[in-house]
């Protein structure tokens, strides 16, 4: 190939790449160019999408309740319309980049473009700006629109409640279902508020379903259990409280003071009432008053059953007073006479007066029991009153009672003190005359010296008790301290002798019954002989034992008892 061929091959080769490279940068710059447009369009449509002339017409409409928000709303108004020129030289730019780019006037485009590009960034401030603003107005209707649907739902709730608990609410389910109607309506006037832009009226209209559901709720859980009291337990404690006053009637029994017929009056009267409200679907007070009907019924029927045991108690109660008084009167006849006789005896305290205060005071008791019999008898006033006055005499005649009753046990005390010491002065002379008898008959070889002094002091013992029987007036005191110390003395000498007694005679009997193996046994004649010995002497028990001993040396083999029972 020659070099001239070279040469335009060459320059062939740069001519062709100088047009590729023509070509790709033509190309990069219309799609730089139409990326530009997508994006202006974009932008555009973004702001034109925001609705703001609907925001801006609400924010006037509630701008004219507010006079501080209507000023700052036209200051906004003015803002838009500037915006709205901007938008709207925005849409002039863009139609004539259209013509241009028609025409493939690129370099005009990008001048359009760029200024496009400036008024896109100025306009989206702007409307950026008066959206926020206007958007404020549109949060409050937000917030309003999900109260209301959260108040929708409670509201559907209650209402299926009521549905299925329409027997239970009984009388009440007319009234509730009232007032599930006016909340119905309550909610339709919240939404035209809302729709007329009156956020102020639409608040308060769903505080108002608020508490209006609140009231509800609380209605259909409480209203079952009331209807079940107004309707069933207040009217049957009302027939009950009938009842009981007509066969209190019937027996008698004085029941004005209770003004029953008043009070039951008012408390059906006031129930009527309460029903009503119920029947309305309202609480109210009525569980107060309930529960006050029940207090005041249950304490008629209280009252009631009251007087009719106290009416039926009079008479046992009445007659218990006549026998009571009839007591007292025998315990001072009986107390009067045992003074009488014995103050100077036993030297009494001076009871005079108090005799004559407690005749008068018996007088008094008679007095006044007949009064309360004439009460009974009448039957003008209340048993529970009568009763009550009885209880009180009766208090009365127990303290002058038990006073007489403590006259009366001091008085047979002295008695039995004084005969149980003369009792017991005739059985010591008894003892000591039968243990002075005793020594004699047994002719004991010995007895101790100590004998003859007890037996002596005894006596003179006795010979007190009698000086001290004789005193006048007695001294029981030093004659019962004498009488027990004597008792004690002659009693314990008594045993003393009968004990040595008994043993003398066990020693005879032993040296008897060994005097049998004398001859035959040595050791028996010595040990036999001592035990003689001190027999004698007086030691009894030496003696018994040394004959026992004996005994036992012969008969090894036997114990002791034995012995005691052959001898």
């Amino acid at each position: 190939m020659s070099d001239q061929v070279k040469l335009i091959l060459i320059i062939a080769l740069a001519v062709i790449a100088i047009i590729l490279v023509l070509i790709i940068i033509n190309n990069t710059r219309k799609s730089n160019l139409k990326k530009d447009v997508d994006d202006l369009h974009f932008r555009f449509n973004a702001i034109k999408t925001i609705p703001l002339a609907f925001k801006i017409n609400k924010a006037q409409a509630i701008a004219k309740r507010n006079a501080e928000t209507a000023d700052k709303v036209k200051t906004y108004y003015e803002k838009y319309e500037e915006a709205q020129k901007h938008i709207d030289q925005i849409s002039s730019l863009l139609e004539d980049l259209e013509d241009e780019l028609s025409e493939k006037n690129f370099y005009n485009a990008r001048a359009i473009i760029e200024e496009a590009k400036e008024n896109l960034d100025q306009s989206e401030k702007e409307v950026d700006e008066i959206d926020k603003f206007l958007e404020k107005f549109s949060e409050e209707e937000t917030i309003l629109r999900d109260n209301s649907s959260k108040l929708k739902e409670k509201f559907r709730k209650e209402k299926l409640y009521i549905n299925e608990n329409a027997n239970t609410l009984a009388i009440s389910l007319g009234g509730v279902e009232k007032k599930v109607e006016a909340v119905e309506e309550l909610f339709s006037q919240s939404e035209e508020f809302i729709y007329i832009n009156d956020y102020t009226s639409s608040k308060e209209t769903l505080k108002k379903i608020d508490d209006a559901l609140n009231d509800i709720e609380n209605s259909i859980i409480s209203l079952p259990e009331l209807v079940v009291d107004a309707k069933g337990a207040i009217p049957a404690l009302l027939d009950e409280t009938n009842r009981q006053f007509a066969l209190a009637r019937q027996r008698g029994v004085y029941t004005e003071h209770l003004n029953i017929d008043s009070e039951m009056e008012a408390i059906q009267k006031a129930l009527n009432e309460d029903v009503k409200t119920l029947s309305e679907g309202n609480i109210g007070e009525v569980k107060e008053h309930l529960e006050v009907y029940k207090e005041k019924l249950n304490g008629l029927l209280n009252a009631l059953n009251n007087e009719n045991n106290y009416y039926v108690s009079l008479k046992a109660k009445s007659d218990e007073i006549a026998n009571e008084i009839n007591e007292i009167k025998s315990l001072h006849n009986y107390v009067e006479k045992a003074y009488q006789k014995d103050k100077e005896r036993f030297g009494i305290e001076d009871i005079d007066t108090y005799l004559k205060d407690d005749t008068k005071a018996t007088n008094d008791f008679q007095a006044t029991y007949i009064a309360i019999n004439g009460d009974i008898a009448d039957n003008m006033r209340p048993a529970s009153e009568i009763f009550k006055e009885i209880e009180e005499l009766n208090e009365r005649i127990k303290t002058n009672k038990d006073i007489l009753t403590k006259y009366k046990a001091t008085f047979d005390k002295n008695t039995t003190d004084e005969q149980r010491a003369k009792d017991q002065l005739m059985k010591l002379q008894v003892v000591l005359n039968e243990v002075e008898v005793k020594v004699l008959e047994y002719h004991l070889p010995a007895i101790a010296d100590s004998y003859k002094d007890d037996l002596v002091k005894g006596r003179e013992k006795v010979a007190k008790i009698k000086e001290l029987l004789a005193e006048v007036p007695l001294n029981l005191e030093l004659l019962n301290s004498t009488l027990d110390e004597t008792i004690d003395f002659i009693f314990t000498f008594y045993n003393n002798v009968n004990n040595i007694v008994g043993m003398a005679i066990m020693v005879e009997n032993a040296i008897v019954f060994g005097n049998k193996y004398r001859s035959s046994h040595p050791e028996v004649e010595r040990d036999l002989s001592r035990a003689e010995l001190s027999y004698l002497n007086g030691e009894y028990t030496k003696a018994l034992t040394m004959s026992i001993a004996c005994m036992e040396k012969l008969f090894p083999n036997r114990k002791s008892s034995t012995y005691l029972e052959n001898i």
